[in-house]
């Protein structure tokens, strides 16, 4: 199988972000991804757009992200880059999947995100963050394993 590469532009508006979650999703199915890890890959994305717009644009809508779908016969890379502010590195080191301590009178007062990229990282194989004067990148990583790969 070759190089597939699929660039999807999208505008800075929350109300956008389930339209590339669920390409996100029919194309990992297309190429015979499990449907549990399609859904993992659409979660990523949308996180991942979801910060873009919230972060480093701070809501702004008309800016611009770029998605794009990377696929080997080893590994998907999903690319989520934008062109506004730029993700501390310590962000992507430190991030993990655990709810603060709390008392359980407290529990309406837990914090509904902040676990984004922990979750990234527990479901995808790699995630990794590049930022310079072309922009920042968020690149997914899932491996492919042979037995498993049957493009349709």
């Amino acid at each position: 199988m070759g190089f597939k590469r699929i660039k999807f532009t999208i505008d800075s508006d929350l109300d956008h972000v389930c339209l590339i979650g669920m390409a996100v999703n029919k194309l990992c199915l297309m190429f015979s991804f499990s449907p549990a890890d399609a859904y993992n890959m659409e979660l990523c994305v949308v996180e991942a757009v979801t910060n873009s717009i919230k972060h480093s644009y701070c809501g702004e809508k008309g800016k611009e992200i770029n998605v794009i779908f990377s696929l080997s016969s080893d590994y998907l890379t999903i690319d989520v880059c934008d062109y506004g502010i730029a993700m501390d590195s310590n962000v992507l080191e430190n991030a993990d999947i655990k709810y603060p301590e709390c008392k359980k009178a407290d529990i309406e007062h837990i914090a509904d995100c902040g676990r984004g990229i922990g979750i990234m990282k527990t479901l995808m194989d790699n995630v990794t963050y590049a930022s310079g004067k072309e922009g920042n990148c968020l690149t997914l990583t899932k491996n492919i394993p042979l037995s498993e790969y049957r493009p349709r």
